[in-house]
């Protein structure tokens, strides 16, 4: 293949990807500004709706465990192409689902979609890369981030505007197929997507494979966990334990999504230059030392300076220990992508929860103590990243 067509082949790929990751986040944000409305219309109080969201979570990690089986008998390009209609299809579904039973079943539905899916997404990319000798890995996890605040913005610009909710899910849905499913026949075929095979990343060290498995979810649960707090408990901290306003308490969330945007379409190239271990063991101390010094400070400029620091720290940490789970075969045709993405959500379920309770009996700058610790654990974890490569990627050559 020319030099042309491979250039060619690569951008149809990368588009592909991309359009996938991005449909997937727009689902995400569309739903977070409607959930006060699917309660009111389900007449659920507080309790009804964690039981509701609850359904998604379960879902959630359901649907990463269900997709190494799914991978293996159908490939990631059919898992994908099937996977965007369906997740669409969840969203269209949820303004249809009154009371407690119906909703929860519908996140349900809706979270094994996401999180089938999210295996699948992350599994083609990893074979773009292997294919091509290019780092994009962060990048789109960049877009993610991006086009999950696109699908906030949406869903609240169509709140604003009084749209009902029964109109407005189904056509961002309806759109979201129409405007990605064209692109998605670019995804690699079955026999291009070499990390479905058995080839990929040779991992250095003594370590058996499972071991490495364990580091790299340690990594993942890690990241996830301090993404999660700092996305559903930052603004609260600044309201409630530093004393801003609830006007700048909304920021610290948007302090924290800056930075990890900014780190995430930066992350390819650094791990060109770096040793992908360095950048995240030094990028999870800092973060834990952040936080742990916005909680002692406890200055309002500190704590935003703090979550900026953080989410630019973090940011590269789950990006990173994807490509090396996707490229550590565990078997004919099985990687460990699904073990580290099942950890990932596990920790951003996890943290918020314990945090609140830790904070119900002991303070919330105490509390705060947890997703320190995990951003440590992530950073021992590292380890596992280090990798001596078999020739994809070639550490030479950046994402073009």
């Amino acid at each position: 293949m020319s030099a042309t067509a491979t250039a060619q082949s690569f951008g149809r790929s990368r588009a592909a990807v991309t359009a996938t990751f991005a449909a997937h986040a727009l689902v995400a944000g569309s739903v977070g500004p409607w959930i006060p409305r699917l309660k009111a219309e389900s007449d659920l109080d507080a309790a009804g709706l964690g039981l509701a969201l609850t359904g998604y979570a379960v879902g959630l990690v359901l649907g990463t465990r269900l997709a190494g089986p799914a991978l293996r008998w159908a490939g990631g390009r059919r898992v994908v192409r099937g996977g965007i209609p369906l997740f669409a299809a969840g969203l269209a579904a949820l303004p249809f689902a009154e009371g407690l039973n119906a909703l929860t079943a519908a996140f349900a539905a809706l979270g094994l979609a996401s999180g089938l899916l999210d295996v699948a997404m992350n599994t083609e990319v990893v074979a773009v890369e292997q294919r091509f000798d290019r780092r994009i890995m962060s990048m789109m996890h960049g877009t993610w981030s991006v086009a999950m605040l696109a699908g906030a913005v949406i869903a609240s610009a169509a709140l604003a505007a009084g749209i009902s909710i029964r109109l407005a899910l189904p056509l961002v849905a309806a759109l979201l197929v129409a405007g990605s499913f064209p692109m998605l026949r670019w995804l690699p075929s079955p026999h291009e997507a070499r990390s479905e095979l058995a080839e990929g990343t040779i991992f250095v060290g003594g370590r058996s494979r499972t071991g490495r498995v364990i580091l790299l979810c340690f990594v993942g649960f890690g990241a996830f966990l301090t993404e999660g707090v700092a996305a559903e408990w930052s603004a609260v901290y600044l309201n409630e334990s530093v004393g801003a306003g609830l006007a700048t308490a909304g920021l610290g969330v948007v302090a924290f999504s800056v930075g990890m945007t900014i780190s995430r379409f930066t992350a390819d190239r650094l791990s060109i230059r770096f040793d992908p271990t360095l950048l995240v063991r030094v990028g999870t101390t800092v973060a834990a030392a952040s936080l742990l010094t916005a909680v002692v400070v406890n200055e309002v400029i500190v704590a935003m300076a703090a979550l900026t620091l953080i989410g630019l720290f973090v940011g590269p940490a789950v990006p990173l220990a994807f490509r090396a789970a996707g490229s550590l075969v565990l078997g004919p045709g099985r990687t460990a992508l699904g073990l580290v993405v099942t950890a990932g959500y596990v920790g951003s379920i996890v943290g918020p929860l314990a945090v609140g309770f830790t904070a119900d009996q002991v303070g919330l700058r105490t509390a705060f103590a947890i997703p320190a610790a995990t951003c440590l654990l992530a950073a021992v974890g590292a380890s596992a990243l280090r990798e001596e490569r078999s020739g994809r990627p070639d550490p030479s050559r950046a994402p073009g």
